[in-house]
């Protein structure tokens, strides 16, 4: 019985490891051919998010929004200070994508599946160029 206990607990510690070192790969495989200069400063509205990104290089995470992030990730930016009000965001969710003006992108997860889309007239706003690898998730 111990043994069953210590069998499951392994497999959902491994799966929810496995899903923020995915999340991480895609984060370091699109955000970097989006924005060219790295480290990328980001800020994010929580500290699981921010805790994805502490293990890469290609990102540098920003503790307080100011006029040097370049990025923001998550999906809770209603009160944002004046300096990070107009700045790029990258949506954790799909209701954010969608209800953020700002949000160029988003991934998320739906039905246990990953999901990834962009806004091709934000894209443009930011001057952001989506790469043609991408561009089939552009709308």
């Amino acid at each position: 019985m111990i043994n069953k206990k210590l069998f499951l607990l392994l497999v959902v510690f491994t799966l929810a490891c496995a899903e923020d070192n995915y999340e991480l790969k895609l984060y370091e495989t699109v955000l970097p051919l989006i924005f060219t200069k790295t480290p990328i400063k980001i800020y994010t509205d929580t500290q699981e998010t921010a805790k994805i990104f502490q293990q890469s290089r290609f990102f540098y995470i920003v503790p307080h929004c100011d006029h040097s992030v370049e990025l923001l990730v998550g999906n809770k930016f209603r009160h944002l200070s004046p300096a990070c009000a107009d700045k790029p965001l990258f949506s954790t969710t799909y209701k954010s994508f969608k209800m953020e003006p700002n949000s160029f992108g988003a991934f998320y997860w739906r039905k246990g599946r990953p999901q990834i889309k962009f806004k091709t007239k934000t894209l443009h706003r930011y001057h952001l160029i989506l790469p043609k690898t991408l561009q089939r998730y552009a709308r």
